[in-house]
């Protein structure tokens, strides 16, 4: 009789310490180990205990919690613990003779078992499975119906002595793909086409595959995949998997990502072939991603990788980056005001009031380095302004550093500043370009400034941005 047997939430019932002693005897067995690794099977192992029991922590409406039994799911190592499990649970299960001529063929995928059991002992099986980890480990059973019998993806057929295969559909099945009218390159479209043959072809024996086939363009064609390219990336497909063909294409050296938009990445694909170099696309914030709020948002504040805004209320505006949070990176800078303050008191001979290690070197040096440390503390000098008088803001995320030396280029070029340079990381031909677009516009500042002049190391700029250059409601991100 065909059977299924299946691990009810095997993740979370893995008997982590037992599993714990399971992987050191595997380890210390091991005799190549030592080829592979300076650490011994105890350090392996307290290096899985740290991260399933320390690291083992989620955040639900507002407070923390730590899983307490089992494997967290999501957790790169909870596949290795559950398959190091899994593989003595089996052994367990045979080292009795009693199932050694019952069971005549026993395969897993991770939790889910295909088995071939003689009739009137498939409950028998059941029971001795449930008893080898009774508080922690559950099986279910299905049996065949009819001869057939869904397992994975497969539903297996049993003809005589002989097992067919074709592709299974819960009957909860509706059908649904991608549309082929939306928004996403047609290079993905064709990829849901010819994962659906690939799984045909490698599914179906020769007797289902024509009916399989059949559907597949069914659905598609219900999906407003037209018929012609249907055809042609089906026969394609059979074509390259009948003469066995190996799929992958060379990878070119050079690869571009950017963002999907209609036409314009059909030409890059056209231009990628010809100058060699592999251009991949990345999709749009979808609506559901926009509109969903299940997941932890964290603050403003506590976001790593920006470009920023310092204003001053003099109207004064500088412009930098960081890959630490922003409000870490503007303390930076009043420290650096405040080094430069305690600095001029010393030297004018005044009480030093303020907490902190003593400044040891010369108050003019300790002024010259704060001054050349940070841009902001020298306008706040040269203004006579205090901390009081700086805010900062974001003007967009980006946590790559290589992208964000860009933005902060860019958002310098196009906005009146106190900034000593204008950014590294951009190439002339691209300053022209950036022009022609409003994105890099910070809009509602109190009002524009000029420094003309200041203390020596200091470029005081503004930029005059064309009259007829449209200005972005509020405040815009890349």
């Amino acid at each position: 009789m065909l059977v299924s047997y299946d691990v009810k939430d095997l993740f979370t019932s893995i008997p982590l310490s037992y599993t714990y002693n399971i992987i050191f005897e595997a380890l210390d067995t091991d005799s190549s180990l030592k080829e592979r690794t300076k650490l011994n099977p105890y350090h392996i192992v307290d290096l899985i205990k740290f991260c399933m029991t320390e690291g083992n922590y989620f955040h639900f409406q507002g407070e923390h919690f730590s899983q307490t039994q089992g494997a967290p799911m999501g957790s790169p190592l909870s596949p290795v613990l559950a398959e190091f499990f899994m593989e003595h649970l089996e052994q367990r299960a045979f080292a009795c003779d009693n199932f050694t001529g019952r069971v005549k063929f026993f395969k897993r995928y991770v939790d889910d078992i295909f088995a071939i059991v003689k009739k009137g002992h498939e409950e028998s099986f059941l029971h001795h499975l449930n008893g080898l980890f009774t508080e922690h480990i559950k099986f279910t059973i299905e049996k065949e119906q009819g001869g057939r019998l869904p397992f994975l993806d497969a539903l297996v057929i049993k003809d005589g002595h002989i097992l067919k295969t074709t592709v299974y559909r819960k009957p909860t099945n509706t059908d649904r793909y991608l549309n082929y009218h939306s928004h996403h390159p047609k290079s993905v479209k064709i990829g849901i086409i010819t994962g659906m043959v690939d799984r045909a072809f490698n599914l179906c024996d020769a007797e289902f595959l024509d009916a399989e086939l059949k559907h597949i363009e069914r659905s598609l064609i219900q999906n407003d995949y037209p018929r012609r390219l249907v055809d042609s990336c089906v026969g394609r497909r059979l074509e390259l998997l009948r003469s066995g063909a190996p799929h992958a294409q060379p990878a070119q050296d050079i690869r571009i990502t950017m963002p999907y938009y209609t036409g314009i990445a059909e030409a890059v694909k056209r231009l990628s072939t010809i100058i060699g170099f592999q251009a991949c696309f990345s999709s749009s914030t979808s609506l559901a991603a926009m509109l969903r709020s299940d997941k932890v948002k964290i603050p403003t504040e506590d976001q790593q990788g920006a470009v920023y805004n310092v204003n001053c209320t003099c109207g004064a505006s500088y412009i930098g980056e960081t890959g630490n949070t922003i409000s870490h990176r503007f303390k930076q800078h009043i420290g650096n005001l405040k080094t430069y303050r305690t600095a001029e008191k010393r030297k004018n001979g005044e009480k030093i009031t303020t907490r902190g290690r003593p400044q040891k070197k010369d108050p003019d040096t300790i002024m010259n380095e704060a001054l050349k440390t940070s841009a902001v503390a020298e306008h706040a000098v040269t203004c006579g302004k205090t901390e009081k008088d700086l805010s900062v803001s974001k003007v967009c995320r980006e946590t790559n550093y290589q992208r964000r030396k860009i933005k902060e280029s860019f958002y310098i070029r196009h906005n009146p500043n106190i900034n000593r340079d204008e950014g590294s990381g951009v190439s002339e031909a691209w300053i022209p370009i950036s022009y022609l677009t409003e994105c890099f516009t910070i809009t509602n500042r109190p009002h524009t400034i000029r420094h003309s002049s200041g203390s020596e190391g200091t470029r005081g700029r503004g930029i005059d941005l064309p009259d007829d250059t449209p200005t972005a409601p509020g405040q815009t991100h890349v």
